[in-house]
């Protein structure tokens, strides 16, 4: 289950775009993202992991047009769940049929590997074929399966008998109905039918007769059906015993199978493993091809550098409003880094991105930006998702007690910090930042702050950068007076690119000319001039 910093990074928003058709890719899917585990997805675990995924991507990518196909083929699969029922001494049909019918799909996926000599996307799959014609003893080539004759001689004489009985049944029912509507008098009778007790004489004759027995009745009418004369009796007591031979010889062809099933269960299962594992590494493939994803280095430097970061979720949300998007190049390092510029500017995107970014590679997914190198964090902050509504804390409190713990926490954390302590008096709330700032250059763990407080700026050991910001030139004789417009215009005129500052160096202010293009009244901007004196 995502947590709810997941969800405030937007997280989830990333994880649909890697699209899983059918209920066997579902399921894989599923299992990749609920299974992430701190202690699986580490330093030694994730280059390997990425090392693999990297030949797949570079094996498809040479023939990206049959990936379709392949996405196709694994979406047909059905979800077959291991072990298969260890307890059971027989399986049933409807198990055969479960198992049959994912062997059938697999092998239309194995042909096709085979062919595309792409066999080894997947580790250690097995040719099933010989298994899935144990079970198609008609060679028909479809994905059912029914215990036929073809498994049995006995099967088929006994099936031939019931029809030939049943046929014999048939006839004398028909023989028996006509007597009883000859010597009833009533042509239009049939084997079964309702008559209302308000035709007393009809009922009456009905009710006495040896042709017909009463099945049910209400106030309203009575149900009859034809009676078993000793005939009738005598061929249903034949096929009675014909169908326990019938299930008796089915068991011990049931018993059969079961047994060449156990001798095959191993291959089948590794076989289904490998389908796991491959088709996880084919569907993080296909997301990394649609959005142009690479694969990380992941290394142990405290450095986070990233080429042409995108934020997935917003790039799309502001496509769909008819705005741009700008990808960014990010290179924070050391214990803190500290981030200011102006409103609007994208710090909590940049936060967000690094957040989102780390979040992935826990998963082992590849990242949507041209490069990247990072180090796996054990845990990850993100002070703006603490939105919990406990009434006896306020946001303020809420952001301290979960800073709190989170400090306590073991291993290499991230910190992501977008303007901690704002909910509380500015005085304060500036000696808090640089506090916890100072704290955290102490640790082992990495350190991302966005802030408008100027007091951390001054600190010996932390990092600054800043927002590009504004270009005024862009946005010069333009006043539009619809909100969408200023936006765009905002959006266009911003640069959200990141500079590292020297030691002391101001960060560009745009906050007035932001308030300006979001429309902010002259006459009110003006008192914001500061006069010579």
């Amino acid at each position: 289950m995502l947590t709810q910093m997941e969800e405030v990074l937007g997280v989830p928003q990333i994880l649909d775009m890697i699209e899983a058709e059918g209920e066997f890719l579902k399921s894989v899917k599923k299992d990749n993202l609920t299974g992430y585990s701190e202690d699986l997805y580490d330093n030694y675990y994730l280059p390997i992991h990425y090392k693999y995924l990297e030949q797949t991507m570079e094996q498809l990518a040479a023939d990206k047009s049959k990936l379709k196909t392949l996405l196709e083929l694994l979406a047909a699969i059905p979800n077959l769940e291991f072990p298969i029922h260890k307890n059971i001494k027989i399986l049933t049909v409807h198990q055969l049929y479960e198992i049959k019918e994912y062997v059938y799909y697999y092998n239309q996926l194995y042909y096709f590997l085979e062919k595309q000599k792409w066999l080894d996307l997947f580790d250690n799959l097995k040719d099933l074929t010989e298994f899935f014609e144990i079970l198609d003893p008609e060679g028909f080539g479809l994905p059912i399966f029914v215990i036929s004759s073809a498994y049995s001689d006995e099967i088929g004489d006994i099936l031939n008998k019931q029809l030939k009985l049943l046929q014999e049944l048939k006839e004398s029912y028909n023989q028996l109905l006509e007597r009883a509507k000859k010597e009833l008098q009533i042509p239009y009778l049939k084997d079964s039918f309702t008559v209302s007790r308000s035709e007393t004489e009809l009922a009456d004759r009905i009710i006495h007769s040896p042709y017909f027995v009463l099945t049910a009745e209400n106030v309203a009418n009575y149900s009859f059906a034809l009676a078993d004369d000793e005939h009738c009796l005598e061929l249903k007591k034949k096929i009675s015993n014909l169908q326990e031979k019938l299930e008796a010889e089915e068991r011990y062809v049931l018993q059969e199978l079961t047994d060449i099933y156990r001798e095959w269960e191993s291959d089948i299962f590794l076989s289904w493993l490998s389908l796991r594992r491959g088709a996880w590494k084919i569907l993080l493939s296909n997301f990394a091809f649609k959005y142009n994803c690479c694969i990380p280095v992941v290394w142990r430097k405290k450095a986070i550098i990233i080429k042409k970061a995108i934020n997935l979720p917003l790039k799309q949300h502001l496509e769909s409003m008819g705005r741009k998007y700008q990808p960014i190049d990010y290179e924070f390092s050391g214990s803190v880094s500290l981030l200011t510029g102006p409103n609007m500017g994208g710090k909590t995107t940049v936060l967000k991105t690094i957040g989102q970014f780390c979040t992935l590679l826990h998963y082992g997914i590849p990242l949507p930006c041209e490069s990247a190198e990072l180090p796996i964090f054990k845990h990850i902050w993100y002070n703006q998702s603490e939105t919990d509504n406990n009434a006896d804390l306020s946001s303020f409190g809420r952001e301290v007690v979960s800073f709190t713990q989170a400090i306590q926490q073991s291993g290499t954390n991230l910190f992501l910090l977008d303007e901690f302590a704002r909910g509380t008096n500015p005085t304060e709330g500036e000696l808090l930042v640089s506090a916890v700032l100072q704290y955290l250059a102490t640790t082992k763990n990495m350190s991302i702050a966005a802030t408008h407080f100027t007091a951390p700026t001054m600190l010996p050991k932390v990092t600054q950068y800043s927002i590009a910001g504004l270009d005024l030139d862009k946005i010069k004789a333009q006043n539009p007076k619809d909100a969408n417009e200023r936006l765009k215009i905002l959006n266009e005129a911003m640069d959200y690119s990141i500079k590292r500052l020297k030691k002391n160096e101001a960060p560009p202010l745009n906050a007035i000319n932001v308030a300006r293009i979001l429309g902010m009244p002259e006459e009110v901007l003006k008192y914001t001039e500061i006069k010579e004196k």
